[in-house]
């Protein structure tokens, strides 16, 4: 059914594609351009073609080394200007490109009297994540997340703040909005989905033939749904909404019954389905007590009617969000860079949050929590080794006795903050088992070995006389010897 409505889909686009206003889409052949860049311009993000469409409307092809190759992207000016602009990164769906916001979402229109600057990048089939295809890795996340924005700051003046960030998209572009913005709660204020799948595993039909129309094999984004579920939990806005308590979220989807003024008039399932994700997702932040903005249309189908409908009505939702006052925005992550409490999910090994830097080496993926983190103690989950550096938060050469307690032991060691402030710790979490010879039922529980084990770490500061004490130690030690460690052994199980 899937498949189908799939293609339903591509060919209803292209159509309207078609027959679009102001600026028609084209093939989209860079043959332009010449052969893709080589040797040292490879390994840097730099713009390879530039054009004015409008008084407000640019369009860069720009190349990604994250990816690769060289993609298009649309900026829209903002139609109220100002010194430092708040930014929207508007994402389009899978079947579309970085033209189909201003071509035939009349994006231009719609932001004719907005504050922000509107950044449309190309997102390829629409997955919004890391895909190996080929033998090659494209990397969206690192392209939209890391090389747009430094491109965007150094091209526009735009406000550098995480107040100023703004995630948005339809359907698959707004999966991405979601999904970006629970991976990174700390870069963006906002993020906006209409009528988007935000439970991956609840569409894994539909996530196949995203990995299908970029080239890749079936099952080829997350892996198989049963036996790699951590990275299916990983990618899935579902799993992470815990981190979106501190950004202002704004969803909605239609009914799948034709609007009374719309061109069609049959009854779009793939609406329908996304609607119910919508539901379930509403249900989940619920019970999470995060505030949401969650707006099911009792009309609407899967196509641009509703897409510009929804656009114009978020944007007037941010500007009463706005006049609203500060007491109406939502406060989430101010504070964690002074030492406030926060909890993050997460399903990546490396990972940076609220100036946190983690790396975790383990045997297989696994889905995270760190959790409870102020500047005296914070927890992770699972199994493996772990480095945390911490942000500035200590004073500088002063020592702290460093408690990690986990099932394989208890370590108590002193260590100094170096001259930012920082604390560089390392540690042991549960133990991790090897892979099966013989993978099937009976040793299925190794997949999971470990991953609901806790492991908490304490910091506190070392009296003043036993920091004198270890401050002469340690300075006739070699480098790399400051460390003073006393560890127990827990014993073995049985």
């Amino acid at each position: 059914m899937f498949m189908s409505v799939g293609a339903r889909a591509v060919r209803a686009l292209t159509a309207a594609r078609s027959r679009a206003g102001e600026f028609p889409g084209r093939n989209q052949t860079l043959s332009f351009l010449g052969p893709e860049p080589t040797g040292r311009d490879a390994h840097r993000f730099h713009v390879r073609e530039k054009r004015k469409l409008s008084a407000r409307l640019r369009e860069f092809f720009v190349y990604s080394p994250a990816l690769g190759r060289t993609v298009g992207v649309r900026v829209l000016l903002p139609g109220r200007p100002s010194e430092h602009a708040d930014v929207i990164y508007l994402f389009h769906g899978s079947g579309d490109d970085f033209r189909s916001w201003t071509d035939l979402g009349a994006a231009e229109q719609l932001t004719a009297d907005s504050p922000y600057l509107v950044v449309m990048p190309d997102a390829g089939a629409g997955s919004y994540s890391r895909h190996q295809v080929d033998g090659r890795v494209l990397d969206w996340p690192q392209f939209h997340t890391q090389e747009l924005p430094d491109f965007v700051a150094d091209r526009f003046s735009v406000s550098p703040e995480r107040s100023g960030r703004l995630l948005a998209g339809l359907s698959m572009g707004g999966y991405g909005a979601m999904k970006y913005a629970a991976q990174h709660p700390d870069r963006y204020r906002a993020a906006a989905a209409f009528s988007s799948p935000l439970d991956p595993l609840r569409a894994v039909p539909l996530f196949d033939i995203i990995a299908l129309r970029e080239g890749g094999e079936s099952k080829s984004l997350f892996g198989d749904p049963r036996r790699d579920r951590a990275e299916w939990e990983a990618n899935s806005p579902m799993s992470l909404t815990p981190n979106l308590a501190g950004t202002q979220l704004y969803f909605t989807a239609g009914s799948g019954t034709p609007d009374p003024d719309d061109t069609e008039d049959e009854i779009d399932v793939l609406e329908a389905v996304v609607n119910e994700h919508g539901e379930a997702f509403h249900a989940r932040l619920e019970s999470l007590g995060i505030a949401h903005t969650w707006l099911p249309r009792p009309t609407g189908l899967h196509n641009w009617y509703a897409w510009q409908r929804e656009l114009a009505a978020w944007l007037t939702w941010l500007d009463d969000t706005a006049a609203a006052g500060p007491d109406a925005v939502w406060a989430g992550a101010s504070g964690v860079h002074d030492g406030g409490a926060f909890s993050f999910v997460t399903g990546e090994p490396i990972f940076s949050v609220h100036g946190w830097d983690v790396s975790i080496s383990r045997r297989r993926a696994q889905l995270v929590t760190f959790s409870e983190v102020t500047a005296s103690t914070f927890t992770l989950n699972g199994a493996g080794t772990f480095r945390v550096r911490t942000p500035a938060l200590f004073h500088p050469g002063q020592s702290y006795r460093i408690a990690v307690s986990s099932p394989l032991s208890d370590n108590i060691y002193d260590l100094a903050a170096d001259a930012e402030g920082r604390l560089e710790l390392t540690g042991r979490m549960a133990g991790a088992l090897h892979d099966p010879i013989v993978p099937g039922k009976r040793t299925r529980h190794f997949r999971t070995w470990g991953q609901d084990e806790v492991t908490t770490v304490t910091i506190t500061p070392v009296a003043a006389e036993e920091s004198s004490r270890f401050a002469g130690a340690s300075s006739t030690a070699e480098a790399g010897a400051s460390t003073t460690a006393l560890v127990r052994e827990r014993p073995a199980a049985g």
